[in-house]
């Protein structure tokens, strides 16, 4: 399955388990790193990952601080699948 890279308009094609191409992966702050591959390695054996919300806050802070950083101070990506992810495991954590 071939996907893209999850950074704001970013077609980069990427390795499957992958969530971000080099260049964007390069500018995420080391902690964010950690916690999104630690987190990603914990909950992958049955896709976890895909409601642990300290891993999908971890990368809408990514694909949002690079958006920032590219885009300019005030943007937010906003709408991406780890923004919807996220949006819909805190709805079910106050459930």
């Amino acid at each position: 399955m071939k996907r893209s890279c999850d950074a704001f308009k970013c077609d980069t094609a990427v390795q499957p388990g992958r969530f971000l191409c080099l260049a964007h992966w390069r500018m995420v702050p080391l902690p964010t790193q950690r916690t999104i591959n630690a987190r990603y390695r914990a909950c992958r054996t049955n896709f976890g990952f895909l409601s642990d919300l300290v891993y999908l806050q971890a990368c809408v802070d990514a694909i949002d601080g690079i958006a920032r950083s590219e885009y300019g101070a005030g943007h937010q990506a906003g709408q991406g699948s780890y923004h919807r992810l996220l949006r819909g495991a805190k709805k079910k954590g106050q459930s």
